[in-house]
């Protein structure tokens, strides 16, 4: 049974890869004599849609790129601050457990003295 369910999941996958580029062919061939004017900050025209199409395509997977990179520097920097915080509370615990120790220390010697002050 699961050779044949990876079969059907290899097949469908292979389906799907010829779908999208069948539509791919389907959208290019329909459009290669087409143009069109488009203003992005000046006016231009005459533009071809396969080359608008093509530099659509590559923008948005670069500000998609950029973006997830902007983002994993954020994540990273939050961890780094968070890291910081964590060693700054740590230091103090020890800090605070040192004096604790040194209390602890002063008050058995107190109490040594007053045992052997009673005897």
């Amino acid at each position: 049974m699961p050779l044949a369910l990876n079969r059907a999941k290899v097949y469908l996958k292979l389906t799907l890869i010829l779908a999208v580029l069948l539509a791919v062919l389907l959208v290019a061939l329909m459009n290669r004599r087409r143009t069109v004017d488009i203003w992005f900050f000046h006016d231009y025209s005459g533009i071809p849609v396969l080359w608008l199409i093509l530099v659509t395509s590559v923008t948005s997977v670069l500000v998609w790129w950029g973006g997830r990179r902007v983002f994993s520097v954020l994540r990273e920097l939050r961890e780094i601050r968070r890291e910081a915080l964590a060693e700054t509370m740590l230091t103090e615990q020890r800090r605070l457990a040192e004096d604790m120790a040194e209390r602890e220390k002063r008050i058995d010697e107190k109490v040594k003295r007053s045992i052997s002050n009673d005897a």
